[in-house]
């Protein structure tokens, strides 16, 4: 029965979003931090960016969950700091365009790095066939959620 399904998929995706930020986002946070000077909040407009490339103020609003009169404060810091560039739309004058700037990139660029090390000393001690399975189950997750 679908009810019964919504309700299992739902206990499981808000128990996958507590363990996700307990076991990564938090601790891995919290050794980036001495090597950073970003915000939660910055973080995550750069590191969308760097994915996206180039977003509108309401898709990163919609994306992040950051209601827009925050994420303008939020995007002017991060201009005033060089991370990124906003530009017009060519299509639509009334919009604004927001993308890394190569300063931004490469400390999105050095972010990631750092993660994928500390990933990789998390997995260590799982077999390999334990790994692949989590990121194929992973991959699946990602490509179902993105039909929705």
């Amino acid at each position: 029965m679908i009810t019964e399904d919504s309700k299992i998929i739902y206990k499981h995706m808000m128990t996958f979003m507590g363990l996700f930020h307990e076991k990564f986002v938090q601790p891995f946070r919290s050794e980036l931090a001495p090597h950073s000077n970003l915000k939660k909040n910055h973080f995550k407009i750069i590191n969308i960016l760097f994915i996206e490339k180039t977003l509108t103020l309401t898709e990163i609003s919609k994306a992040l969950d950051i209601e827009k009169g925050s994420l303008t404060s939020l995007i002017d810091n991060l201009v005033e700091r060089e991370m990124v560039i906003r530009s017009n739309d060519p299509n639509d004058r009334r919009k604004q365009l927001i993308s890394l700037s190569p300063k931004g990139q490469e400390e999105m660029v050095r972010i990631i790095d750092f993660y994928i090390d500390k990933m990789s000393e998390y997995l260590e001690r799982f077999e390999r066939e334990e790994v692949k399975e989590f990121r194929s189950n992973l991959e699946k997750s990602v490509d179902f959620l993105k039909k929705l």
